[in-house]
């Protein structure tokens, strides 16, 4: 049964990628800046070809150029289901977060502009936006008249000082509640929802992506498509992954975390990355490029 079951598969695969040469091509971006209207993530990359299903997905990456995204919301994806590297890499430098909340928001705001997403006229999920991508956390939100509550859920999973944080998100959305004009304050808090329970980290065998997010599962649905993909992403003690993959990732990924990383002074970088990445996926550093993926001296 299970033989039958694959061999559809595959041949469902082969008819695919028949129909995918009889397609147009996408249009190519003069600065290597892609987002995906169906799984809404963003790319780096030298052509408009998906990266991680090269040779199944039925969409091309559209050039920023040509269409702007929508909104922030599809950036969420890079705090909410990608591994949280970079920010346990910022919960272990920042020592001093003063002043680093307004830094950390005109970045984000520079970030948005080199990527040409809108966000003037979203200004709630613009600013939710920027909470979950410093924070690597799910934020929930609860508005009245007169506030706007953010509230971000497990910190403590993340960021061994909570405090540190809630001082760069004050300060942070702050500055973008002003930017954006949007008159209601803003309230910062956090609730610990899973406890003692371990977050999730899974691989994906087809397209070699790492996810974390989420109670810890053998398994789960794809995070970026879950009605579309075929495929379900395993825990990662029962999965064979390479440095690489991880590595690729950040390469595609669009630059918000590296230009965050590097407005902080840090020292001992590739010291803290590297016990990071042994202690959370057991991998070790074998070339230079992740450092400098993600800014880290």
């Amino acid at each position: 049964m299970e033989n039958k079951m694959n061999m559809k598969n595959m041949s469902k695969m082969m008819m695919i990628q028949e129909k995918l040469k009889t397609l147009p091509e996408g249009m190519k971006s003069n600065t290597n800046r892609y987002w995906c209207a169906t799984c809404k993530k963003f790319f780096r990359l030298n052509k408009p070809k998906c990266p991680y299903m090269t040779n199944m997905c039925i969409n091309t990456p559209i050039a920023v150029e040509n269409l702007s995204a929508e909104s922030p919301e599809a950036i969420e994806k890079f705090g909410l289901y990608y591994p949280k590297i970079p920010q346990k890499f910022l919960a272990k430098i920042i020592k001093n977060p003063e002043n680093l909340g307004k830094i950390f928001a005109k970045t984000y705001i520079e970030f948005l502009d080199n990527w040409n997403i809108n966000y003037t006229n979203q200004p709630i999920q613009t600013i939710k936006s920027f909470v979950i991508i410093i924070s690597g956390c799910e934020t929930a939100q609860r508005i009245n008249e007169q506030d706007i509550a953010f509230i971000i859920m497990d910190p403590e999973k993340v960021w061994q000082d909570k405090n540190v944080l809630k001082d760069i998100i004050n300060e942070g959305v702050n500055y973008l509640k002003e930017f954006l004009n949007l008159d209601k304050k803003i309230i910062i808090d956090f609730i610990n929802i899973f406890g003692e329970m371990k977050i999730g980290k899974y691989y994906c065998q087809k397209c070699g992506m790492l996810f974390e997010f989420g109670k810890e599962r053998e398994k789960v649905t794809c995070p970026l498509m879950p009605q579309k993909c075929m495929f379900d992403p395993i825990n990662i003690s029962n999965a064979k992954f390479t440095f690489e993959e991880l590595n690729k990732m950040y390469k595609i990924t669009p630059e918000i975390f590296k230009m965050i990383i590097e407005k902080v002074e840090h020292r001992n970088g590739r010291e803290i990355l590297s016990k990071i990445l042994l202690d959370d996926w057991n991998l070790k550093i074998e070339n230079d490029e992740l450092f400098e993926h993600l800014g880290i001296k």
